[in-house]
Protein backbone atom coordinates (compact mmCIF):
# COMPACT_ATOMS: atom_id res chain seq x y z
CA UNK A 1 0.00 0.00 0.00
CA UNK A 2 1.14 3.53 -0.66
CA UNK A 3 0.14 6.93 0.60
CA UNK A 4 0.14 10.10 -1.50
CA UNK A 5 2.47 12.82 -0.25
CA UNK A 6 3.06 16.29 -1.65
CA UNK A 7 6.47 16.13 -3.39
CA UNK A 8 7.35 19.49 -1.84
CA UNK A 9 7.50 17.72 1.52
CA UNK A 10 10.38 15.44 0.52
CA UNK A 11 12.90 17.70 2.27
CA UNK A 12 11.18 16.99 5.59
CA UNK A 13 12.00 13.31 5.19
CA UNK A 14 15.63 14.18 4.41
CA UNK A 15 15.82 16.24 7.59
CA UNK A 16 14.37 13.34 9.57
CA UNK A 17 16.80 10.89 7.95
CA UNK A 18 19.76 13.12 8.85
CA UNK A 19 18.54 13.48 12.44
CA UNK A 20 18.03 9.74 12.88
CA UNK A 21 21.49 9.09 11.44
CA UNK A 22 23.06 11.62 13.78
CA UNK A 23 21.37 9.92 16.75
CA UNK A 24 22.49 6.51 15.46
CA UNK A 25 26.10 7.69 15.41
CA UNK A 26 25.81 9.15 18.92
CA UNK A 27 24.25 5.94 20.20
CA UNK A 28 27.04 3.93 18.58
CA UNK A 29 29.68 6.12 20.25
CA UNK A 30 27.93 5.63 23.59
CA UNK A 31 27.63 1.85 23.13
CA UNK A 32 23.83 1.99 22.99
CA UNK A 33 23.71 -0.53 20.19
CA UNK A 34 19.95 -1.11 20.06
CA UNK A 35 19.37 2.63 19.78
CA UNK A 36 22.01 2.86 17.08
CA UNK A 37 20.29 0.15 15.03
CA UNK A 38 16.80 1.60 15.59
CA UNK A 39 17.87 5.06 14.50
CA UNK A 40 19.78 3.69 11.51
CA UNK A 41 16.66 1.81 10.40
CA UNK A 42 14.49 4.90 10.73
CA UNK A 43 17.08 7.00 8.89
CA UNK A 44 16.94 4.65 5.91
CA UNK A 45 13.14 4.56 5.94
CA UNK A 46 12.96 8.35 5.96
CA UNK A 47 15.64 8.67 3.26
CA UNK A 48 13.75 6.37 0.91
CA UNK A 49 10.48 8.13 1.75
CA UNK A 50 12.16 11.38 0.67
CA UNK A 51 13.15 9.82 -2.61
CA UNK A 52 9.76 8.34 -3.47
CA UNK A 53 7.94 11.46 -2.30
CA UNK A 54 10.09 13.63 -4.55
CA UNK A 55 10.00 11.38 -7.61
CA UNK A 56 6.57 9.78 -7.34
CA UNK A 57 4.51 11.78 -4.86
CA UNK A 58 3.98 8.74 -2.66
CA UNK A 59 5.56 6.63 0.05
CA UNK A 60 5.14 3.08 1.31
CA UNK A 61 2.58 2.96 4.10
CA UNK A 62 2.09 -0.68 5.03
CA UNK A 63 5.16 -2.89 4.87
CA UNK A 64 8.47 -1.03 4.90
CA UNK A 65 9.87 -3.21 2.12
CA UNK A 66 7.16 -1.92 -0.24
CA UNK A 67 9.40 1.09 -0.80
CA UNK A 68 11.71 -1.15 -2.82
CA UNK A 69 9.16 -1.46 -5.61
CA UNK A 70 8.68 2.32 -5.53
CA UNK A 71 12.39 3.08 -5.93
CA UNK A 72 12.85 0.60 -8.75
CA UNK A 73 13.58 2.60 -11.87
CA UNK A 74 14.74 5.68 -9.98
CA UNK A 75 18.25 4.24 -9.60
CA UNK A 76 20.23 2.30 -12.19
CA UNK A 77 19.92 -1.44 -11.53
CA UNK A 78 23.35 -1.81 -9.87
CA UNK A 79 22.65 1.00 -7.39
CA UNK A 80 19.13 -0.29 -6.84
CA UNK A 81 20.48 -3.75 -5.95
CA UNK A 82 22.98 -2.22 -3.49
CA UNK A 83 20.27 -0.17 -1.80
CA UNK A 84 17.91 -3.13 -1.77
CA UNK A 85 20.53 -5.30 -0.05
CA UNK A 86 21.38 -2.62 2.54
CA UNK A 87 17.76 -1.71 3.23
CA UNK A 88 16.65 -5.34 3.52
CA UNK A 89 19.51 -5.98 5.96
CA UNK A 90 18.45 -2.98 8.03
CA UNK A 91 14.76 -3.87 8.07
CA UNK A 92 15.63 -7.41 9.17
CA UNK A 93 16.99 -5.89 12.40
CA UNK A 94 14.06 -3.56 13.09
CA UNK A 95 11.94 -5.94 15.14
CA UNK A 96 14.86 -7.32 17.13
CA UNK A 97 16.28 -3.90 17.96
CA UNK A 98 12.95 -2.39 18.96
CA UNK A 99 10.83 -5.13 20.49
CA UNK A 100 12.87 -8.18 21.46
CA UNK A 101 14.82 -8.74 24.69
CA UNK A 102 18.04 -9.83 22.94
CA UNK A 103 20.49 -6.97 22.54
CA UNK A 104 22.24 -5.83 19.40
CA UNK A 105 26.01 -6.23 19.39
CA UNK A 106 28.61 -3.66 18.29
CA UNK A 107 29.08 -5.18 14.81
CA UNK A 108 25.33 -5.15 14.11
CA UNK A 109 25.19 -1.51 15.17
CA UNK A 110 28.24 -0.53 13.11
CA UNK A 111 26.93 -2.32 10.04
CA UNK A 112 23.49 -0.74 10.43
CA UNK A 113 24.87 2.78 10.73
CA UNK A 114 27.13 2.22 7.71
CA UNK A 115 24.21 0.93 5.59
CA UNK A 116 21.99 3.85 6.59
CA UNK A 117 24.79 6.31 5.74
CA UNK A 118 25.24 4.76 2.30
CA UNK A 119 21.52 4.90 1.58
CA UNK A 120 21.24 8.52 2.67
CA UNK A 121 24.26 9.55 0.58
CA UNK A 122 22.79 7.92 -2.53
CA UNK A 123 19.35 9.41 -1.93
CA UNK A 124 20.72 12.92 -1.42
CA UNK A 125 22.83 12.64 -4.58
CA UNK A 126 19.79 11.48 -6.56
CA UNK A 127 17.64 14.29 -5.19
CA UNK A 128 20.26 16.85 -6.30
CA UNK A 129 20.50 15.44 -9.83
Amino acid sequence: MTKSVDPKKASGYVTKAEGFLEMANLALQNEKYDSAVMNAVHSAISALDALTTSFKGKRASDQHTEVLSLIQGIFPSKEYEEIKKQFTSLISKKNASEYQPDLMDPKEAEDSVRWAERILIKVKAKLKS
